[in-house]
């Protein structure tokens, strides 16, 4: 179960706001804490979206309103990053979230040299 933190709400609405936009229900779920996440398969799943969610996100020119006067949405982000990556460890998935992130960046570098 993800813990966000009450002084900040802002981290649970990114996260719930760009896991709808990606149609990803699996990570929205997870997101929401309506999900009891307890095999390898899923957890892949949600970390591979989650690092896709994190890519959009910062590449996003259309927030919503709820975002307009977030000046560091790059300090949020990191924030929501490392709330649920800690989450992936306390579950004991940090293989998976590791395989995703490697994932992610080999993708990002593909991405540059084209």
């Amino acid at each position: 179960m993800i813990n966000f933190p009450e002084n900040n709400p802002v981290l649970r609405n990114l996260a719930l706001h760009y896991s709808q936009k990606l149609d990803k229900s699996l990570l929205s779920e997870f997101l929401a804490n309506e999900f009891n996440l307890n095999c390898p398969h899923q957890a892949l799943i949600i970390c591979n979206h989650f690092q896709e969610l994190i890519d959009v996100a910062m590449l996003d020119t259309d927030r919503p309103d709820i975002f307009a006067g977030l000046n560091d949405i790059e300090n949020q982000l990191f924030a929501l990053f490392n709330l649920v990556y800690h989450e992936m460890l306390n579950l004991g998935f940090e293989e998976q979230w590791q395989k995703a992130s490697d994932l992610a960046r080999e993708r990002q570098n593909q991405e540059e040299n084209v």
